[in-house]
């Protein structure tokens, strides 16, 4: 049997340190991508046991399924725009927090507002960096007519997504120009309500504390994501792992062939067989290189651990199967388990199971 284990002690953990990071500000938690890998609504109704009562997602439909299963509680920032008339009217009618990306997206939002007799709440996006979704920081005639004269939309706030950079100074650049769009509209007259310029990342990985004033107050928000699983920035710890059983153990021949492209052993070699392979996220990562690459950079291949102990892959790794050397495990047999570090959000085909 293969699964996903998530330890909820170590998302409460990881939680933790992000609150002790943003004090007063709201916590947002996207859970874009089937809840980051764990279930759209199992994390959903986990983190809201811990009090989290603000999500985001990228995809509407997962907003929409939130409020099916009677999440009605929790406030949906949907995190880009939308203009197709038909999938506003139903995220309209679901009471979510929508995305103004874009004048279009703007005039269609108010439009049906209007036609619908009812007052849409949304936040402004500004691109500082990512070159997708947002208005232009230098765009701020723009985004101050939107508070004048769009009287179907309550606007919330403004928020950015500040790409990855090498380095923090790089970052604070991209960060340093969400907040001259800020001060800019502020000396329009524009009250910008929530900010939300970083996400968990920046958090952690910059000193902001000459901006803590903007960043830190109960009118400020962080949008949370890898780094609740254990991954980015900060001192969190992986919170799931994949787990399957060893099916099959057997010696190979010095010479013999291993994996889809026959790599020939070079002495002779105990395998292990698991069914575990591509299809299920083994071998990739967030930057989209494969096994193969890192194995071309002479970086470290999947984290495979049976009993404790680390063995490595033999050959390349299969759509759905792969085999592991196990040749100094000298108590490894059929049945044993055998566990790997993965990011949850890479992992498709496996259940969840959620442990304290």
């Amino acid at each position: 049997m293969k699964k996903i284990i998530v330890d909820r002690k170590l998302i409460r953990s990881n939680l933790a340190e992000i609150r002790s990071r943003a004090g007063s500000a709201r916590l947002i938690v996207d859970l874009s991508g089937d809840g980051m890998g764990l279930g759209l609504v199992r994390m959903a109704r986990l983190l809201m046991e811990e009090g989290i009562a603000d999500f985001a997602v990228a995809d509407s439909r997962d907003a929409l399924t939130l409020r099916r299963v009677g999440i009605s509680d929790a406030r949906i920032l949907v995190l880009r725009s939308v203009t197709e008339l038909s999938e506003l009217r139903e995220l309209m009618e679901s009471a979510v927090i929508f995305t103004l990306g874009s004048n279009e997206a703007a005039i269609a939002l108010n439009g049906l507002a209007g036609e619908m007799h009812v007052v849409a709440e949304a936040c402004v996006r500004l691109d500082t960096g990512l070159g997708q979704y947002g208005f232009q920081p230098a765009e701020t005639e723009a985004i101050a007519n939107l508070y004048r004269h769009m009287s179907g939309i309550a606007i919330a706030g403004i928020y950015t997504r500040i790409p990855e950079r090498k380095s923090n100074k790089a970052y604070q650049l991209c960060y340093q120009s969400f907040v001259d769009a800020i001060q800019a509209l502020q000396n329009q007259g524009i009250q910008p309500g929530m900010l939300m310029p970083l996400d968990a990342s920046g958090l952690l990985r910059c000193d902001f504390s000459e901006q803590s004033a903007l960043l830190l107050s109960e009118q400020s928000a962080v949008l949370v994501g890898a780094e609740l699983l254990g991954y980015g920035k900060g001192n969190g710890k992986p919170v799931a792992a994949v787990e399957a059983s060893l099916d099959e153990l057997k010696w190979l021949d010095k010479g013999a062939g291993v994996g889809s492209k026959g790599k020939a052993l070079k002495k002779p070699t105990r395998v292990a067989v698991i069914e575990l392979g591509s299809y299920n996220g083994v071998g990739a990562d967030i930057a989209g290189k494969d096994f193969s690459f890192r194995l071309l950079l002479h970086r470290p291949g999947p984290d495979f651990r049976i009993k404790g102990k680390r063995v490595s892959v033999l050959g390349d790794i299969g759509l759905y199967t792969l085999a592991l050397d196990v040749t100094k495990n000298t108590d490894v047999k059929a049945g044993d388990t055998v566990q790997l570090r993965l990011d949850p959000r890479l992992v498709r085909g496996l259940p969840v199971e959620v442990i304290e």
